[in-house]
């Protein structure tokens, strides 16, 4: 191995340790999926300029049926049989 190699090898991993520690969050695509479906939804219902953006996000989850009353999605399923 040349020295340059050897040189380079250390800068790549220095490089990848660097990218750890000082690593970016990212979205994945299904939020972003997610938020363009309830931006076209709030438009579609005029509360794209109005509306505050956490009540939208509790406005367009209760719309598409994804909250419901007495129900936080930690409950166990019961067997009565």
């Amino acid at each position: 191995m040349t020295n340059f190699e050897k040189q380079n090898m250390e800068w790549n991993m220095v490089e990848s340790e660097a990218e750890r520690i000082f690593a970016q969050p990212i979205q994945s695509a299904q939020v972003e999926m997610i938020q363009s479906d309830m931006k076209q939804w709030a438009i579609e219902n005029n509360l794209w300029a109005a509306e505050p953006y956490k009540d939208m996000v509790v406005l367009h989850a209760i719309d598409r049926g994804w909250l419901q009353a007495n129900f936080t999605g930690l409950e166990m399923p019961h067997d009565d049989c």
